[in-house]
């Protein structure tokens, strides 16, 4: 055999193979029977083998076929899957893309991220929401969330776009009138911030020290659900907060914020959630790339 003989022969073999007939493949292939028995004796010729055991009203496989068969199913399934990835690549990402994620993260990092993927991809239309709830995909009809801790969804896909983790700071204004804290257990005796954004409830923080994890209850006098509310609380000296070291950074390296317990946090990885697969779909293909390369940008701890 000098040469592959062409992917249409391989096709009209392996219809023909698994309708069990010419005249079968003949009618799904919209061609006449002698268009399918030519075909077949060109492939025969090729590979220098007969395929089928002819009988007057019915033709089945040789044992050469079978194997062949097996073969020609294998290469016309990478072709197919080597055009479609091509077809992936020239696709364009279009329409419109609703993205769900929480109210201070989505403001701090995830709108200027969908700035930039807006203006890379003038037909694709952004709705940016910003919640400080537990959301349903499905039902509220999003495409993807980008979700910061919590119970990744069993029924959804999640991929792991940085990791990240919550710390414990107050004012030095707290600190001067009550104390820097020197173990959990002084946690129970000073003032602490209580906030609820999607993953955190209420009453109790889950801190960990190496790959110990200790559950603290609160005394919490002031509590809200909007992270930049509780931050203003800790600023003005009412308490210890636990808040994403990302998000206190700039606070931290002006002193106007001190961590405290510094060998404890809380590992809070951040993800992108979505419910059909990346290969579906240009533009959620397209954002979560965008994501991937430029949230690290925001989340750099000098």
């Amino acid at each position: 055999m000098s040469q592959l003989p062409p992917l249409e022969d391989f096709r009209v073999f392996v219809t023909a193979a698994r309708l069990g007939g010419f005249s079968a493949a003949a009618d799904q292939l919209v061609v006449s029977p002698a268009y399918i028995s030519k075909r077949i004796g060109l492939l025969e010729e090729r590979l220098g083998v007969k395929l089928f055991m002819r009988a007057s009203r019915s033709v089945c496989l040789t044992l050469e076929g079978k194997i062949a068969l097996e073969w020609a199913e294998r290469l016309l399934e990478t072709h197919d899957q080597l055009r479609a990835e091509l077809n992936r690549e020239q696709e364009l990402p279009r329409g419109r893309l609703r993205v769900v994620t929480s109210t201070g993260f989505g403001m701090h990092c995830i709108a200027p991220i969908m700035s930039d993927l807006a203006f890379r991809y003038p037909d694709l239309q952004i709705d940016l929401e910003l919640l400080d709830r537990p959301v349903d995909l499905v039902s509220e009809g999003f495409d993807l969330e980008i979700r910061i801790g919590g119970v990744l969804p069993e029924q959804m896909i999640a991929k792991r776009l940085a990791n990240n983790q919550r710390i414990l700071c107050a004012a030095p204004s707290y600190l001067e009138k009550h104390g820097f804290p020197t173990s959990l257990e002084d946690l129970k005796r000073h003032q602490c911030i209580g906030i609820r954004e999607r993953d955190q409830s209420y009453g109790i923080w889950r801190l960990a020290k190496e790959d110990e994890v200790y559950s603290i209850p609160l005394t919490a006098e002031m509590m809200t659900n909007n992270g930049a509310v509780a931050k203003q609380w800790c600023l003005k000296g009412h308490g210890i907060m636990l808040r994403s070291i990302w998000n206190v950074q700039e606070e931290l390296i002006k002193e106007d914020l001190v961590r405290v317990l510094p060998s404890y946090g809380q590992q809070a990885d951040i993800h992108v959630i979505y419910s059909a697969r990346l290969e579906t779909s240009a533009k959620l293909r397209a954002c979560v790339m965008q994501l991937e390369q430029s949230l690290p940008g925001f989340l750099r701890i000098d």
